[in-house]
């Protein structure tokens, strides 16, 4: 008996914790089964995710049959199955329903509370049980409560450790409903399939800008909004939504991505705004990333030629070495936005996508032809010469820019604009060339 089901009905995928017998208590297997089923959900086809438990519990928490007192391995242990499927879900372009049908306690809670939306049967109870064996809240709770809460109702119940049965969880706005134990399953359902029949990009933008919303400043919400705005603009299910309601008839969603004419974009949120004290100091402040970047793309050179090779063989290239490529020219456009003022937050080391101002996304491997890879050193050779022109060519605007953001605090909307176009077809070029596409690089803003 598999520990976690992962099971499908339609567009809804439901991911059921299934150690019913020690009321779904976390253990590796749990862990490894929930990520399976996350990972499961960026299929598509899929539009709505439930996570419950099997028997009388949702979950509670760590299995202390499976526990360790040592520091490292107790660090080791979040970092590596709560954090990843905590961060996984959050991320998780889906929105993502618990039904809390028993206790939910300790790290169960936490679990409840990173989901969308919460569900309560009338036998459910939150119990943040971490103080009680004399620890704190992990997995991401103290952030999560807090945010639902707010910090004076979240630090009582977190500090005091005592539970919180399912109608009071509903005051104090912890689940969105409570209903008959009998009736959850058939209630979980038709929310489920409420959210998986809506326009899928527009509900992951609303929970992408409500975690958003806890760090950024207003104005920055604002240019957020506008952004994502623009974007779905560009969706089927933007254009489907008008026509309906023109047509006076029920919309006929499909959670369909924006098409692109390249798999490689820039994803830019920049609010122009720019600290002058760090405009002047900008090259010695890029000095680290500037003796880091090349180190990095001096490593890609061996690994781009196996992954060459494997292109040729199997006709498309290793996953791993695409998400590693990814992560390596993502980080060339965080040096290069920041270094040429295109952005102003410090870049991190890692290339990981996530809300810097200018980001890079990049398409999931697929097949490529072998013609084109087997020529790809000759066929990249004009783009990589206009990518070399724009980048002496940024490098003046960013001189010029400079300027200006010293004088005002701000940078020239037609500066970062050209710039990110030429960032993006940069980053395209590279892509092409380290096997990210067999797409060339296309000189349409799109």
């Amino acid at each position: 008996m598999s520990e976690v089901e992962i099971t499908r009905d339609g567009a809804v995928l439901t991911i059921t914790l299934n150690r019913p017998d020690v009321l779904n208590a976390l253990n590796k297997a749990v862990h490894d089964g929930i990520y399976a089923g996350l990972e499961q959900a960026k299929d598509p086809s899929v539009r709505a995710v439930v996570i419950t438990g099997a028997g009388r519990g949702f979950c509670v928490g760590q299995d202390l049959q499976e526990f360790s007192s040592g520091a490292d391995r107790v660090m080791d242990n979040l970092r590596e199955n709560y954090n990843r499927n905590m961060l996984a879900i959050r991320a998780l372009e889906k929105p993502v329903i618990a039904a809390v049908n028993g206790p939910a306690a300790g790290a169960g809670m936490s679990l409840a509370f990173a989901c969308d939306v919460r569900i309560a049967s009338d036998a459910a109870s939150f119990v943040p049980a971490f103080v009680n064996i004399g620890l704190i809240p992990d997995s991401g709770g103290t952030w999560l409560v807090r945010r639902v809460l707010g910090a004076a109702r979240a630090f009582e119940w977190l500090a005091t450790g005592r539970r919180l049965p399912a109608d009071e969880a509903r005051t104090w706005g912890v689940v969105s409903e409570v209903v008959p134990a009998s009736e959850l399953a058939e209630r979980t359902k038709e929310v489920a399939e409420l959210f998986a029949a809506m326009p899928t990009r527009a509900v992951w933008e609303t929970k992408r800008l409500l975690d958003a919303a806890e760090t950024a400043t207003f104005e920055e919400q604002l240019e957020l909004e506008a952004a994502t705005q623009a974007e779905l603009t560009q969706t089927f299910d933007f254009g489907e939504g008008v026509a309906a309601f023109l047509g006076k008839r029920e919309p006929a969603f499909t959670g369909a991505a924006v098409v692109r004419s390249h798999p490689i974009q820039l994803v830019v949120t920049d609010d122009l705004k720019r600290w002058r004290l760090t405009v002047a100091l900008r090259w010695l402040l890029a000095l680290p990333h500037l003796l880091v970047l090349p180190a990095w793309l001096f490593i890609a050179v061996p690994v781009g030629i196996v992954n060459w090779f494997i292109t040729l063989v199997r006709g498309r290239p290793s996953a791993g070495v695409h998400a590693w490529t990814s992560r390596l020219i993502r980080y060339q456009v965080h040096v290069n936005a920041y270094v040429y003022l295109v952005a102003d937050p410090y870049p991190s080391f890692r290339g990981w996508p996530g809300r810097y101002p200018v980001d890079l996304a990049v398409g999931p491997p697929t097949a490529q032809a072998r013609l084109k890879t087997l020529f790809r050193i000759v066929l990249v050779i004009p783009a990589y010469v206009f990518a070399y022109v724009l980048s002496y060519v940024v490098s003046i605007v960013g001189l010029l820019g400079m300027f200006y953001a010293l004088a005002t605090g701000r940078y020239p909307r037609g500066f970062r604009d050209f710039s990110t176009y030429s960032l993006r077809f940069q980053a395209q070029t590279f892509g092409y060339l380290f096997l990210l596409t067999d797409k060339y690089p296309t000189l349409a803003n799109a």
